[in-house]
C-alpha cells in the first residue's frame, strides 16, 4: 500500500511504549475521518517516529482539528466506562456487548474485550494496564478532561519535553515513570515535582485509544495481554514490532499477535521472516512491580 501523501510525526517514538501507543491510538482514532488511513516507521527524523499515511494531503492543523472533533472529554461518554461497568455487574456487560457489538457498539466491545473476559475474575486486569487499580480509573477520567489541542500538539509533532504533570493524569506507562527510592532526589510517595512536570498528557490520551486493540484472555485466573508472555512481576514482558511499509488498521493487530515475537529469543529463520514482512525492528519491555505499583522497564531492541 502506497498513499499519495503522508506526514512524519517526530513525536511518536516508536521505540518506546507510551510513543508506540500514542501512534496506535492516533491511527484508531482518526480511521473514520480518513478511511484509507495507514501506518509506517521511519528514521528519516532520528530513531523509529511514526509516518501517517493517506490519499488526502496531511497537514498538522488538519489533525488536530480531526482530532478535536473525535476524542471525546467526559468519562461517559468512552468505552472507558466500562472499567466501572464490568465490575458493578460483569454478567450484564458482556450480555449487552453480545447483543449489541455487531450493529452501533462495535468500538465498545473491542474495549471491553481487551479489559476483562467473562471467564476471569472482575478483579483480573490487562497486562497493559500499569496504573495501581485503587488510581486507574480516576486518572483516566482526568485524562480526558484534561487534554487539550496543545498537549496533543506538543506529542505529535515535536519532541517530547515532559512538561505536562504528572499527578493524577498519567497511565504509568512510560519506563521514566519508574519512582523508585534509589532513582529520586525525592521521596516517591510526595515527590512535590509530580504536580508540576515529567508527563506528556496528549500521549497519555491516545494511548487511551489503543487499548482497543490489545485484547485479553483467559489463563487460569489471570488475564492474558496481546503482544505480552509471562506472568508475576519477573517473567511479564510485552514485546512489539516496527514496520516500514504502510500498514492499513486492520492489519496491525495481526502484526501485535505474531507469535515469533513472543520467543525468548527470536531464531535466525524467524528474523528472515519478519525482515521479509517489513518488520525492521522488535521492541522488548518487562513489566515490574515496585511496591503496590507496575513499571516497564526501558525497551530493547532484540532483533
Amino acid at each position: 500500500m502506497t498513499p499519495n501523501h503522508h506526514i512524519v510525526l517526530r513525536g511518536l517514538d516508536g521505540t518506546t511504549p507510551l510513543g508506540f501507543l500514542a501512534a496506535l491510538g492516533l491511527v484508531n482514532a482518526l480511521r473514520k475521518c480518513l478511511p484509507d488511513l495507514c501506518l509506517a516507521w521511519t528514521t528519516d527524523e532520528g530513531g523509529w517516529v511514526a509516518k501517517l499515511g493517506s490519499s488526502r494531503k496531511l497537514q498538522p492543523p488538519d489533525l488536530l482539528n480531526m482530532l478535536d472533533a473525535t476524542l471525546v472529554r467526559q468519562f461517559a461518554q468512552h468505552p472507558a466506562r466500562l472499567y466501572e461497568e464490568v465490575k458493578q455487574q460483569p454478567d450484564g456487560v458482556f450480555l449487552k456487548a453480545r447483543q449489541t457489538a455487531a450493529v452501533d457498539r462495535r468500538r465498545e466491545a473491542d474495549f471491553l474485550a481487551a479489559i476483562a473476559s467473562n471467564l476471569a475474575p472482575a478483579e483480573a486486569t490487562s497486562q497493559l494496564q500499569t496504573t495501581r487499580r485503587d488510581y486507574h480509573v480516576g486518572n483516566i477520567k482526568s485524562i480526558l478532561g484534561r487534554t487539550t489541542r496543545s498537549h496533543l500538539d506538543r506529542t505529535l509533532f515535536k519532541p517530547w519535553d515532559y512538561a505536562d504533570p504528572m499527578d493524577n493524569q498519567s497511565l504509568h506507562l512510560d519506563p521514566s515513570e519508574d519512582r523508585r527510592h534509589a532513582y529520586q532526589w525525592h521521596k516517591p510517595s510526595g515527590d512535590p515535582t509530580r504536580k508540576r512536570q515529567g508527563g506528556m498528557l496528549g500521549a497519555n490520551r491516545l494511548a487511551i485509544e489503543a487499548f482497543a486493540w490489545f485484547t485479553v484472555w483467559p489463563v487460569g485466573g489471570a488475564l492474558k495481554t496481546l503482544g505480552f508472555s509471562g506472568f508475576g512481576s519477573g517473567e511479564t514482558r510485552w514485546t512489539w514490532p516496527v514496520w516500514t511499509p504502510f500498514v492499513p488498521p486492520d492489519l496491525i493487530p495481526s502484526l501485535l499477535a505474531l507469535a515469533p515475537l513472543q520467543d525468548e529469543s527470536i531464531a535466525e529463520s524467524d528474523r528472515r521472516r519478519l525482515r521479509h514482512m517489513g518488520i525492521a525492528a522488535v521492541y522488548r519491555v518487562r513489566r515490574i512491580l515496585v511496591g503496590k505499583t507496575p513499571n516497564f522497564t526501558p525497551a530493547r531492541n532484540i532483533a
